[in-house]
């Protein structure tokens, strides 16, 4: 699976290679793991440090010590954190290979950059860098983040009694439906929670607000308010951080319905557990990732930095990222590294041809499935909400904190 990446210099440098120092890597679990590792320090001859983290905490490392990460790999609505701060600088997307392989379009749900309905939220309203070092969506030679990974995710049921429980339409009102109480897990990340559980309170008209995208302060104090009271009540069961703190919520057996990211899902499939995730009539909610660069390095740091950036959108990651359910913005790339049928599966969302397994050789779905909810494009076309950091962010965060998630 090896393969060298390129510069518009030419193959990975002796004086990267050689230099005897590492790249450091701040990022979370979806991206970061020993195997995307050692296929990059296979490829590129340099060593990584892979600082990996949960996603608040690596947010507020990213803002604040950009002299404690030379590139960071994280989620595009984050960049409305750390760009203010300073932390990032422009990347030259004249050093950026395969920059013309990539579908801006979907940084915009795959509908025209000209369609503003999902402004100022969707990631392509914070991918161009201006002369200002404004972000926006207008053509520019430098880019704030280099976008590689994205996804619709949902929620799950996850080892479901029987088959009669999945039959009904699923809505994000579940997440707060009587019929789950007690056995909700929902994520410690606000950026995620507050987009998933402001949908169910629209939905089941318990809230009202002008405008999901930017809610004021009374807004935000009706908001924190009405989910106090769902916490006290006992609704949610436990919240998770990192993938790893689902594997040992699920091991106590019990039915749950839990807001998850694929690569999650899929490596509690690998697991053996039973899980099956849903299509919210309300739609996904949408997320983009990307490598970013701290505003610190300069000389050897920032031209590994690039030869890695380069590496990610060569193919390896991509496939990598594939198999877990995500995906990828070099879907050429994506195509020569997978199997045919497992790009039909994954990407097109047909059935299967044949059994699908993940990168460990694990079964994930038997021949004849298809992945939930369908195509790359029919999943992204039904985004029903972004990450999103919200103008009253900092009011936001305080007041989320304030809430006993430890009440039991």
């Amino acid at each position: 699976m090896s393969m060298l990446s390129k510069t518009g210099t030419g193959i990975t440098s002796p004086y990267i290679k050689n230099s005897g120092r590492k790249l450091s890597v701040l990022g979370t679990s979806v991206t970061q793991n020993p195997v995307l590792k050692s296929y990059a320090e296979k490829d590129l001859g340099l060593k990584l440090e892979l600082v990996t983290l949960g996603g608040f905490t690596a947010q507020q490392r990213a803002a604040l010590s950009p002299q404690s990460y030379d590139v960071y790999d994280q989620w595009f609505h984050d960049i409305d954190l750390s760009w203010p701060t300073g932390s990032l600088q422009p990347i030259n997307v004249s050093k950026i290979n395969c920059f013309d392989n990539i579908d801006l379009s979907a940084l915009n749900s795959f509908l025209t950059l000209q369609d503003e309905n999902w402004f100022p939220t969707a990631p392509i309203d914070r991918l161009f860098v201006n002369h200002d070092l404004s972000l926006s969506r207008q053509l520019s030679g430098k880019i704030s983040m280099l976008p590689t990974i994205f996804n619709a995710d949902t929620m799950a049921i996850v080892n479901p009694k029987d088959e009669s429980s999945l039959k009904y339409d699923p809505s994000w009102i579940d997440l707060l439906s009587d019929v789950w109480t007690g056995n909700v897990v929902i994520q410690k990340d606000w950026a995620i929670s507050v987009a998933e559980l402001l949908i169910a309170l629209i939905e089941k008209k318990h809230l009202e607000i002008e405008n999901i995208k930017d809610l004021n302060i009374l807004e935000i104090d009706n908001f924190i308010s009405i989910l106090n009271k769902y916490i006290r009540s006992g609704q949610f069961m436990e919240y998770w951080e990192l993938e790893e703190d689902l594997e040992q919520i699920v091991s106590r057996n019990k039915t749950i319905l839990c807001s998850i990211w694929w690569s999650g899902a899929m490596k509690l499939k690998s697991l053996g557990h039973d899980v099956r995730m849903l299509t919210p009539k309300e739609g996904y909610r949408g997320w983009f990732g990307g490598l970013a660069l701290s505003k610190a390095i300069s000389g050897w740091a920032l031209d590994a930095a690039y030869e890695y950036l380069n590496w990610w959108l060569t193919g390896p990651a991509g496939a990598y990222i594939c198999r877990q359910g995500g995906y990828f913005t070099n879907l050429t790339a994506v195509r020569t590294f997978t199997q045919e049928h497992e790009f039909e599966f994954w990407i097109e969302g047909k059935s299967a041809r044949y059994d699908i397994f993940d990168n460990e050789g694990n079964l994930l779905y038997k021949a004849n499935q298809k992945r939930e909810g369908g195509s790359l494009f029919d999943r992204m076309n039904k985004i029903a909400i972004w990450n999103t950091v919200m103008p009253e962010h900092n009011y936001l965060v305080r007041k989320w904190e304030t809430l006993p998630w430890n009440y039991r």
